[in-house]
């Protein structure tokens, strides 16, 4: 039986040090898996050059070259996603994508996370819940109106250009046949999904480019009228009363359903 294949797609942004630590690992227990690395555009040069220079020799690591400035919350998070997406398209094609960050590990052994997907192929791990999903803030709202602008960097001109929109009556009509749907951003994909996602995804894109936090809806809405199961992510993450994930320092006492968790510094 030819063993089960994984790409794992990381988006990074800050320390290379975490990078090379995850990437360095998944290479060394995954035999035949792969790794694309997007470094955020907006992080500078040297640790992109680093990065690069670093896995120029690793044939089973790509630091993607074609990348994006990205912005907390924005479309520009999808976008890292989908451009890591279809370079492996035009590469090496695997059984399943599974997308992490800088700040993920494993929790256990990969070959038990391959195991696992071999007992469950076919199967796609990701959420796609109605808008009770969000923890905190505002909900449906988040795709009604437009939010041109990162909330974090300018909070007061985001919140104004809501209210605007808001109070003159500019509710988005959501595109005919698309339920919006939420869950985590760390989801693993089978092919057939991420085909799927790859020729439908240009029909969607007008709408949730302006879409508050959009890497939380793009893939789970895109996704749920495909699959008709849903099944758990494999990614702990722990979400305070503000909806921010928790920082770990030990993987030890986290369940064996998951295989990865976040955040670890």
């Amino acid at each position: 039986m030819t063993e089960l294949s994984v790409t794992y797609l990381v988006l990074a942004h800050e320390s290379t040090k975490r990078v090379t630590r995850l990437v360095d690992k998944l290479l060394d227990e995954d035999s035949n898996g792969q790794v694309i690395v997007h470094f955020d555009k907006k992080s500078g040069k040297t640790p992109f050059k680093y990065l690069n220079d670093y896995y120029s020799n690793a044939p089973r690591c790509h630091v993607l070259t074609n990348r994006v400035r990205c912005g907390w919350g924005q479309w520009s998070l999808v976008e890292a996603t989908l451009r890591m997406l279809r370079f492996v398209q035009q590469t090496r094609k695997t059984d399943y994508y599974y997308l992490l960050s800088e700040y993920c590990y494993p929790t256990q052994p990969i070959k038990l996370l391959k195991r696992y997907l071999q007992d469950n192929k076919g199967a796609n791990f990701i959420e796609c819940k109605d808008s009770s999903w969000i923890k905190d803030g505002i909900r449906e709202d988040r795709y009604l109106y437009r939010h041109f602008l990162n909330k974090r960097k300018y909070p007061r001109l985001h919140r104004w250009t809501y209210k605007c929109q808001k109070w003159v009556g500019l509710k988005r009509q959501v595109p005919k046949g698309l339920t919006v749907r939420f869950g985590s951003q760390w989801w693993c994909l089978t092919q057939e999904a991420v085909d799927h996602i790859l020729i439908v995804e240009s029909q969607y894109r007008h709408f949730f480019r302006w879409v508050w936090i959009a890497d939380e809806c793009f893939f789970n809405s895109l996704l749920s009228t495909y699959q008709s199961d849903e099944f758990n992510i494999l990614t702990y993450i722990m979400l305070d009363r503000n909806g921010r994930p928790l920082i770990f320092d030990d993987a030890s006492k986290i369940s064996a359903n998951y295989y990865f968790f976040r955040k670890f510094l």
